[in-house]
């Protein structure tokens, strides 16, 4: 039986990690929940009848097997929780700093221990139909992944958003080296396209280049688009609505309604909490993380 800590329930996103309250037999039982704040405590406590705590050592002596952090800063809960003998999840960002990074990794291989960055858009159906498609080789080689976001992803969104595509990018394309890269905005592509705000450079499978693109569109007010392209094909979802549409073995796009991403706890249960070995590793995780904090030193320098 896994014995699940929560750490931090103000984020709405620590709903991801409370399937097992709705699946008494999934061989995971939450102990409790720690958080700093009187009001977080008791509303959860009262509604799923469980011990909380005000720090994470409470928490800790109750001797969880996995820890689960939602905290904006959540870098020291990560690291508390490796050196108490736990595994990790976390809801991006998994901390805030290369110092923090550079511990967290430490802990990993001084401790055998694994973190898990819960990253959900590979859990959405369209992006499991889009994998299909390159596992196929329907699409050929992909070597490029775009984000398409609306001027209304600002801020901390935008960055979740843009570690959601890191993470698509080297799960679709195989790339695990990540570089930030120039950009040089091209008018016509930004006029039939939307302003290219990041690319980032990596290598692929058999060292072939890949790359992923954010662009900015006033025609995706509302909307989070991915597109996968290849010299096979090329794919493209929102990930909001879950419409794909697929150009492949020299077809018109087809349209496929594969849904919202319904119910992310679920997948969060069966593919991160359950499994010996999540879906997503401790290396994509620690990469992402990293990708991530030089996107933000790139952005300081300019």
């Amino acid at each position: 039986m896994i014995r699940l800590g929560l750490i931090g329930a103000a984020d709405p996103r620590h709903g991801w990690f409370l399937g097992p309250l709705r699946r008494r037999r999934a061989g995971v039982r939450i102990i409790g929940l720690s958080d700093p704040d009187q009001t977080v405590r008791d509303e959860f406590g009262g509604q799923y009848d469980l011990p909380t705590w005000a720090d994470h050592d409470g928490l800790l002596d109750a001797r969880p097997s996995l820890v689960a952090v939602t905290l904006p800063d959540p870098g020291a809960a990560v690291m508390v929780a490796l050196q108490a003998d736990a595994d990790v999840l976390v809801v991006p960002p998994l901390c805030r700093t290369v110092a923090e990074l550079d511990a967290i990794a430490a802990l990993v291989r001084s401790s055998g221990h694994r973190v898990t960055a819960v990253h959900t858009f590979r859990g959405h159906p369209a992006a499991t139909t889009a994998k299909e498609l390159v596992e196929s080789g329907r699409l050929g080689r992909p070597d490029l992944v775009s984000l398409i976001i609306g001027p209304d992803c600002t801020g901390d969104e935008l960055a979740l958003v843009v570690s959601e595509a890191v993470d698509l990018f080297g799960w679709l394309t195989g790339a695990t080296v990540w570089t930030p890269g120039a950009i040089v905005d091209d008018p016509e592509e930004a006029a039939a396209f939307g302003q290219l705000i990041l690319t980032i450079d990596g290598v692929g499978d058999g060292d072939l280049p890949a790359t992923l693109e954010v662009r900015r569109s006033e025609l995706a007010t509302g909307a989070r688009i991915m597109q996968v392209a290849g010299d096979g094909g090329a794919v493209e979802w929102d990930v909001r609505t879950g419409l794909l549409r697929a150009s492949v073995d020299g077809k018109g796009p087809t349209t496929v309604a594969c849904g919202p991403f319904a119910r992310p706890d679920e997948w969060v249960l069966n593919n991160l909490l359950r499994k010996p070995q999540p879906a997503i590793s401790t290396a994509e995780s620690l990469a992402v993380a990293r990708t991530m904090l030089a996107i933000d030193r790139a952005e300081q320098r300019r």
